[in-house]
């Protein structure tokens, strides 16, 4: 099974999704692989974002913005767009045999850490509900 979380820039909230859907998976026994990028991918992952993920321990080391070519997206049974602009600009395949949507708050200044980990658990909560983990 292949999970995509796709954002705008590929370097916060998919990014997060990417981390936590990972950890939460591996702790499941839950046999997948999980992806993310944007549509816009920036160059790097901010500082902050890399801080609050690993404050629960989250592993961001080997994460990075990625762009739709650089992940498996057509062979992909799942996709998660995480932005109106990746819902929008994530091309609809065939092969996809679930696509949803999560509103996610962008946290426009990244030096707002309450902001980021209040998006951090929002994603937690939702990949424990797509996990049917509680």
């Amino acid at each position: 099974m292949r999970l995509c979380f796709i954002s705008t820039a590929g370097a916060v909230r998919s990014v997060m999704a990417e981390a936590i859907a990972k950890k939460m998976s591996k702790d499941a026994l839950l046999l997948m692989e999980i992806f993310s990028a944007g549509v816009e991918p920036l160059d790097a992952i901010p500082q902050q974002v890399i801080e609050v993920l690993k404050e629960k321990g989250y592993m961001v080391e080997t994460a990075k913005p990625r762009s739709l070519q650089e992940i498996p997206y057509e062979d992909a049974d799942i996709i998660i767009t995480l932005s109106a602009e990746a819902r929008d600009k994530s091309p609809y395949m065939y092969s996809h045999k679930r696509r949803e949507h999560w509103v996610l708050e962008d946290v426009k200044d990244l030096s707002n850490l309450q902001a980021l980990r209040k998006l951090r658990d929002q994603i937690e909560e939702n990949i424990s509900s797509l996990f049917k983990i509680r």
